[in-house]
């Protein structure tokens, strides 16, 4: 249903649509006018009621729960200490001294209490026959009322009782608690507190609002009221049936009708006791208080109309005027415009497509003219590249015409040099793979040695030691060819000893181990930390770039160590992980 209305709505311009809609928001707030006010005044009631009574009340009722918990918790004492308790048990039994010590154990531990000890007008603990057996306080309250109390609770069958006790001269309010071990009563505690000590801390509960409110118990009986016609009453059930209910406004609050007048009436339950704190709030005050309201609504309500037509006709232009200016740039887009841009002045979200309209028309420009230029560096790669296919060529056809010439003169140590440098060329130059078996490996360390044979003859000898079930490994290639090279450049040439170089290959589970061993002079003592030699001060390109193409390929899971002695030879030992599925065993177990 939405989409339809959208739809629609989009048959028509933007410009169209921003006047109707202000038009509309202008004029039917003056239809609405009463309805707001109306509306307002229900939600002024609501307000009231929420932030005066439930949270008014709910600051008292913690406020009282809080102070008669503390006499509740002064009873728990007495009743959970075992010496009192086995003395309460057999007080008829008991010798005057241990009467003493009982009493005096119950006036500690209420004369502990001293914030609260002023308050009690009395405290009295009857034994299971409702003997007296320890009184504290002045006994405003009469023996026959304290047992009343008491059984009254038992009738019930409650185990804390919280009633009001009226007097002539005075009111109080009381507990009657049973002292009980298992099923049976040992015992029972009469405590009165003074009325005034309640009541002060609600008697000023909705006066701001010329209400009042009262406490009242779970059989319907005023305990205690700020209002003194109220509290006169006796009973909620003798003002009752004056009462009508006119709306529940939820569980706790409703409006009422008592002698003609209408009052918002809230209940709200108060823990440790079964009682409730009701608040009475005349609907009158409220209404008055709306009266005000109403005026200033109405005297608002004609402003806002008038600054609302002079703001709709702003608004519609700074919204109009850019979308046009958008729409005149798009309709003249060609390739002689593109990268043209127009003047942005604002924040908002037209803002916003303005400069991305202004910045993809630059990124189109410059896109073309980077796609013309990739184009022109195109053509010219692939006229590299041929030429770069046809210097190869032309090398090794050179390289085999060499070979066939010193093939005919029967110059065979020639011959097979070329050969050799032909397949190490090859593999250098036309295989662009950076790894390859270590079969082919170790065939380009031949071809390099076949090479340098030429040169220095048969004063060294080369000796291979590899596990025939690795040679299909893969590893990187061109790491042994630069060692031994240094081996044969730097190792033997101060010597006339015959020298050797021996290449050992194994694996273990997850890495390949190399070690090329030669017999040369070794490496001068001050290039070596504890016989190893410090690649990254006295390393040349050679050893170095080993090292970070290993570094590169390998990321850092690898070892590469030259360990030498001088005068005593040099071995050099590199560490690589397996290749399994092109990846490394050591990415395969991480």
């Amino acid at each position: 249903m939405e989409k339809k209305i959208i739809s629609k709505l989009r048959e028509t311009s933007i410009s169209k649509r921003l006047i109707v809609s202000f038009l509309t928001l202008s004029i039917v707030p003056i239809i609405l006018i009463f309805t707001v006010i109306n509306t307002t005044t229900v939600n002024l009631i609501k307000n009231n009621i929420v932030t005066n009574d439930k949270v008014s009340s709910k600051l008292i009722c913690d406020s009282i729960s809080s102070y008669i918990s503390k006499f509740d918790s002064i009873t728990n004492e007495i009743i959970w200490n075992s010496e009192l308790l086995n003395s309460l048990k057999s007080y008829d039994q008991l010798k005057v001294e241990e009467k003493n010590r009982f009493n005096n154990e119950l006036a500690r531990i209420l004369r502990s209490r001293t914030t609260y000890i002023s308050d009690i007008a009395d405290f009295t603990i009857f034994n299971e026959e409702l003997q007296v057996v320890y009184n504290e306080g002045f006994n405003y309250v009469g023996q026959e009322a304290k047992i009343e109390e008491v059984e009254k609770g038992l009738r019930n069958n409650k185990i804390i009782n919280w009633t009001s006790i009226r007097k002539e001269n005075s009111n109080y309010i009381a507990m009657t608690k049973a002292i009980k071990m298992g099923n049976r009563d040992y015992g029972y505690i009469f405590l009165a507190i003074k009325e005034k000590v309640i009541l002060d801390m609600f008697k000023n509960y909705n006066e701001n609002f010329n209400g009042f409110g009262f406490i009242s118990d779970e059989n319907n009986n005023i305990v205690i009221s700020n209002n003194k016609d109220i509290s006169k009453s006796g009973e909620i059930s003798n003002i009752s049936k004056d009462i009508r209910i006119l709306k529940n406004i939820d569980n706790s609050t409703r409006i009422i009708k008592y002698q003609g007048k209408k009052f918002i009436i809230t209940e709200k339950p108060i823990s440790y006791a079964t009682w409730k704190l009701v608040g009475i709030i005349p609907y009158n005050y409220i209404y008055l208080s709306c009266i005000d309201i109403y005026k200033t609504y109405a005297v608002v309500s004609i402003i806002v109309i008038g600054l609302s037509i002079f703001i709709a006709m702003l608004i519609h232009k700074s919204i109009s005027n850019p979308i046009n200016e958008i729409v005149f740039a798009m309709n003249n887009v060609n390739e002689s415009t593109l990268g043209e841009t127009m003047v942005v002045s604002g924040s908002d979200e037209i803002s916003f497509i303005m400069k991305k309209y202004n910045r993809m028309s630059k990124n189109i420009k410059t896109l073309i003219h980077t796609v013309k230029l990739r184009e022109k560096e195109k053509r010219e790669v692939t006229l590299r590249m041929l030429q770069a296919q046809i210097n190869p060529h032309f090398l090794f056809n050179t390289l085999g015409s060499l070979r066939y010439i010193a093939m005919m003169n029967n110059d065979n140590i020639v011959s097979n040099g070329l050969e050799a440098l032909a397949r190490l060329l090859r593999s250098t130059i036309v295989n662009k793979d950076e790894f390859i078996s270590i079969r082919e490996e170790i065939e380009n360390v031949k071809n390099y040695i076949t090479i340098q044979k030429i040169r220095y003859g048969d004063t060294f000898n080369i000796e291979y030691e590899i596990e025939e079930t690795i040679l299909e490994q893969k590893m990187l290639k061109f790491i042994l060819q630069p060692i031994v090279e240094n081996c044969i450049l730097h190792g033997f040439e101060e010597t006339d000893e015959y020298n050797y170089i021996k290449i050992r290959v194994y694996a273990n589970e997850e890495f390949l181990n190399f070690e090329i061993i030669d017999n040369g002079v070794g490496i001068n003592e001050d290039k070596l930390e504890e016989g190893n030699f410090n690649i990254d001060k006295f390393a040349g390109i050679g050893v170095k770039n080993i090292r970070e193409r290993l570094n590169l390929y390998y990321e850092g899971v690898f070892t590469f160590e030259i360990i030498s002695k001088d005068q005593n030879g040099t071995v050099s030992k590199i560490i690589i992980p397996k290749i399994i599925g092109g990846v490394t065993y050591e990415s395969i177990s991480s």
